[in-house]
């Protein structure tokens, strides 16, 4: 038998190849550079019918991004002038996309989000009238500001901060825009213009292969949360980035250079407190890069000594009227953040304290550790130099982390001027660890369990129970709570009780009812209640009360209180076309569980209620329900097996407005209704 004949050389088919396909770097910084300009035109999407034209920059942000993602994902070679045309017309639509959607978080929710937005505007309204800031309540600013009562920062004796507590800078970059008639959201206004100019010194600042990185770290939501939400640390992260750009190198710079780096990191410090912490790593680096250069260390404290004098030059500056009027006044305020007794809360390890119940016994324990932590990371640093060199913007945060405030912007906010630190400083070589160095590290790592133990393992001296409470009804609030409570240490105590929600700590609750002092052993039965609607937890979430002490500085918990997660939900949930007079409606009610699965629970009371939400307020409808007499309400039915409980509706009597229904449950121990239903509303017609 012949052999088949093959096909010649150049007909035949190739068959694919078995290389791996590879893509470079380029190619997925740009596909995620294109990922986030889409996301930000979804965010604009959102709130069209708001600002209807935001539906423009919408499509043309979801567009580009298609575009960008298309296209680099073929791998297409581009003419180096055209990717970078690209690249600057992506970094203009995301500062676009940036302001508009800021405008949109404005206009819907125009109340300032934190205390010290409001503070420092006050501040600076207050010195455009010739009154110094400080050693002044700025209490006023709260409701000039609409500033809610859980934005406010409270002391463990459950008093308000209402004093400036900031440097002078911090307000001073209001007066300017002030002086040219701009009031209006300009605290808001200013740290998004703040957190704009950021990341595009960021991405001016990078190598231009990751220059897009930019756009998508300055992209991330906790970013543009806190920049519309009230946290002022957007205000020194431009300055920071400046300074932080190649600062190893500032040992040889000379004539007007030697001013660049300490005068950007001064005005850092001018604003806020965090880049207080770099301050001292970054003398030290400069000066131990100062020795490499000039070959010892007397040369080299030279350019640290000259960059700590500009720097510290350019913070005082500013202050110095303020200095003048009252120098005292002056530093109390700026070191009110350090030395205020305020209430512990954040994403760092107080988060273990805080919900899992965790130690707490001691809060001057977390400042001893974060203390211990700042310095002993300041001395491995300098036994150790270079080999943390890259990180010197960043390792601060370490010790932030541990502070009993440890909110998330003092761990994020110096990720940016950290990234340009650590891509633009000379790569270092490391040396291995002298025998010096092991024994600092060794002796830091015992201070620093020593201060874990105490901070994690003195447990809360209180032992705190829910014994009842009071709802809202058909709000689904807490308005009012009891508790038992048992001092457990040796020495009397004076408790001062506020609210949790998630982290959230509320305005501290009045008290009713018991003792202001606990002796040791004693148990007293308090009886409280929420100050204000903000204050009151809503049935839906959950929440543990919390008992601070001054004088000891401790915090004790209740364990979380989360009501029952069933809820119920009404069957049909909508009714879309009126219901003639005298025909009869079926609802049925089904018990689900907090994901929405169905609760098999017999002989259970579903308590259905109707009203009527009339233009002029509130009427009683006058339904039948299940037989009842006209206008009943509410009406119970209990559930069968399959956890339904079913209600049979109709009217008689002509109603201009809809009736609406609404169901919930009881509990049986404290009998507050809880779990509502979705709002059904039935037009009855003629």
């Amino acid at each position: 038998m012949a052999e088949p004949r093959m096909a010649p050389d150049h007909t035949r088919a190739k068959a694919p190849s078995s290389q791996p396909i590879t893509y470079s770097r380029d190619t997925v910084v740009w596909v995620l550079c294109g990922a986030t300009l889409i996301l930000w035109g979804l965010r604009i999407w959102g709130y069209g019918t708001i600002v209807p034209l935001t539906a423009i920059p919408a499509v043309i942000m979801a567009a580009w991004g298609l575009g960008l993602v298309v296209w680099h994902g073929r791998r297409a070679a581009l003419h180096a002038k055209t990717t970078s045309s690209i690249l600057w017309m992506t970094l203009g639509l995301t500062v676009a996309a940036l302001l508009i959607w800021a405008y949109t978080q404005v206009i819907t929710a125009p109340a300032y989000g934190t205390d010290e937005m409001a503070f420092d505007q006050f501040a600076a309204h207050l010195w455009l009238h010739g009154i110094n800031p400080y050693g002044r309540s700025l209490a006023a600013a709260f409701s000039r500001y609409q500033v809610s009562p859980n934005g406010y920062t409270w002391t463990l004796t459950g008093k308000p901060i209402t004093a400036l507590s900031y440097p002078a800078q911090s307000f001073l970059l209001y007066v300017p825009f002030m002086l040219m008639g701009w009031h209006t959201q300009l605290a808001t206004g200013l740290n998004v213009i703040a957190w704009a100019i950021s990341f595009i010194l960021l991405f001016w600042s990078l190598p231009k292969p990751v220059r897009p990185l930019a756009l998508v770290l300055a992209s991330l939501s906790v970013y543009i949360s806190y920049a519309v939400g009230g946290v002022t640390d957007a205000l020194f992260v431009p300055f920071l980035i400046l300074a932080a750009r190649a600062w190893d190198q500032y040992p040889e710079k000379r004539g007007w250079q030697v001013l660049w780096s300490p005068l950007w990191f001064g005005l850092a410090m001018g604003i806020k407190q965090t880049p207080w912490v770099i301050w001292p790593f970054l003398i030290v680096g400069i000066a131990s890069e100062g020795r490499r250069i000039f070959g010892s260390w007397k040369q080299g404290l030279r350019p640290a000594l000259t960059y700590a004098i500009i720097s510290g030059t350019v913070f005082l500056i500013p202050n110095i009227p303020f200095i003048a009027a009252n120098a005292g006044t002056w530093l109390k305020g700026i070191l009110m953040p350090l030395l205020a007794s305020t209430v512990p809360n954040g994403q760092g390890l107080i988060t273990l304290s805080l919900f899992l119940h965790v130690g707490g016994g001691s809060l001057l324990a977390y400042t001893g550790l974060s203390a211990v932590l700042l310095l002993g990371l300041w001395v491995i640093y300098l036994a150790t130099y270079p080999r943390l060199k890259l990180w010197t913007f960043i390792v601060p945060s370490i010790a932030l982390f541990v502070a009993t405030r440890s909110f998330g912007s003092y761990l994020v906010m110096l990720i940016p001027a950290a990234a340009i630190a650590y891509l633009t400083v000379k790569p270092p070589q490391y040396y291995p660890f002298t025998r010096r160095a092991w024994v600092l590290i060794g002796t830091v790592t015992l201070a620093v369990a020593a201060g874990l133990a105490g901070a994690l393992g003195i447990p809360s001296p209180l032992a705190m129970s829910l014994v009842g409470l009071r709802t809202t009804g058909q709000l689904a609030t807490v308005d009012q709570v009891s508790l038992a409570v048992t001092n457990h240490s040796s020495h009397t105590m004076q408790p001062h009780f506020t609210a949790d929600l998630s982290g959230t700590m509320t305005a501290f609750w009045n008290k009713l009812a018991g003792p202001n002092h606990l002796a040791p052993g004693e148990t007293g039965i308090y009886k409280l209640a929420a100050p204000n609607f903000y204050a009151q937890p809503p049935l839906t979430g959950g929440f543990q009360m919390v008992a601070f002490t001054a004088g000891d500085k401790t915090m004790s918990h209740t364990t979380s209180y989360v009501p029952s997660t069933w809820h119920i939900a009404l069957i049909p949930d909508a009714i879309n076309h009126p219901v003639p007079y005298g025909v009869p409606v079926t609802v049925k009610a089904e018990i689900l569980d907090q994901l929405d699965q169905p609760m098999h629970v017999n002989n259970i009371p579903v308590y259905l209620g109707q009203i009527i939400y009339a233009q002029q307020g509130l009427q009683y409808g006058e339904a039948i329900i299940n037989g009842g007499y006209a206008g009943q309400t509410p009406m119970t039915s209990t559930t069968n097996k399959n956890g339904i409980a079913t209600f049979t509706i109709r009217d008689v009597k002509h109603e201009s407005n809809p009736v609406y229904f609404e169901a919930n449950l009881v509990n049986n121990a404290n009998y507050y209704p809880y779990g509502y239903s979705q709002i059904v509303p039935v037009r009855f017609g003629g």
